[in-house]
């Protein structure tokens, strides 16, 4: 346990150093890997999914706030819908626009759940989202979080039913194709499942952390797991939907491992030197529980030239030979 201790300080330490170098990577790295799987997912050839410009765009967004980087992979999302049918794509344009509105209205500051969502569900972790946004975020982060599976559900079924959009946008050019697959969307009995799961296990994961209890942030995480499982497990049986028990499983056993993981390198308390006092003032009595947190030094390194001294030695009695 110390040695982990040492190695998140070693971590926290480096990145301190090294801050002006490793945001732009860290954004970089999720900006392309964003770009790969919109290109991949809709297969159309125009400029935007064109490796010049992802990489390009990958740089200069990387130095870029969250907001500017929502946007501009959303329009990426647009640029390819149009590519397969301009009726579908001003649709979806509308749709995200709305989610645009209400998203900068009560979640400003929470734009990277637009982007990790979606990255979440294609690289099979989605159920690690709803935990994560409990342990760090007020409940308000169940918005970014709705938007977010909703955009999802967005790319997933146009890429999924790409062929037929192309053929309707080749044909008659009437928007009835287009309102089919929007349809599709919103009629998707799997998507609101999924949102209220998430939902419910953002505000449980969030009001269990903020108990006064020993070991809230590790309870909290066990629980919103195992609630995720439940709801999603219980709803696909009474809704009837093909899900697959297995990966739900292995995805909540992973997602509580990596919540985990992510609870020790932000928060770690020493419960057993808890400490309890009480004061009060004119107009209330307090009751005070203070818990330490977990503070370890990273070992500092010493080098000793043990060589350049026996040389030195060497080099003293050669002298007074």
């Amino acid at each position: 346990m110390v040695k982990l201790l040492e190695l998140k300080e070693q971590i926290k330490n480096f990145y301190a150093e090294h801050e002006g170098y490793m945001q732009p990577l860290f954004k970089f790295l999720v900006i392309f890997i964003s770009q790969v799987i919109i290109k991949f997912h809709f297969q159309v050839d125009n400029i935007v999914s064109s490796w010049i410009i992802i990489v390009a765009a990958s740089v200069i967004f990387a130095f870029m706030p969250w907001s500017l980087i929502v946007t501009g992979l959303l329009a990426a999302i647009i640029i390819d819908i149009f590519s397969l049918s301009m009726e579908l794509a001003g649709l979806v344009l509308m749709l995200i626009l709305v989610m645009l509105i209400l998203f900068f209205r009560f979640t400003p500051n929470q734009g990277l759940f637009l982007i990790f969502v979606p990255l979440a569900f294609f690289i099979q972790i989605p159920y690690l989202i709803p935990i994560a946004a409990g342990l760090l975020f007020a409940p308000t982060a169940v918005v970014s979080v709705t938007f977010g599976t909703l955009l999802y559900y967005i790319i997933d079924t146009i890429s999924t039913h790409k062929e037929a959009i192309t053929n309707i946008a080749s044909g008659d050019n009437t928007p009835t194709g287009s309102f089919t697959i929007v349809n599709m969307v919103t009629g998707n009995t799997e998507m609101y499942l999924i949102m209220a799961s998430f939902v419910v296990t953002v505000l449980v994961v969030y009001f269990i952390r903020r108990m006064s209890i020993n070991n809230a942030w590790m309870i909290s995480i066990i629980s919103g797991g195992l609630l995720n499982f439940v709801i999603i497990l219980v709803g696909s049986l009474v809704l009837k939907i093909d899900y697959s028990t297995v990966g739900l499983i292995i995805g909540a056993v992973i997602s509580v491992i990596l919540a985990y993981i992510l609870q020790f390198f932000v928060f770690s308390l020493d419960y057993t030197r808890t400490e309890h006092t009480q004061f009060e003032d004119d107009e209330y009595y307090y009751y005070v529980k203070a818990v330490p947190k977990i503070n370890v030094t990273a070992p500092e390194m010493n080098v000793k030239r043990i060589n350049a001294q026996r040389k030195k030695k060497n080099f003293s009695r050669g002298n007074r030979k």
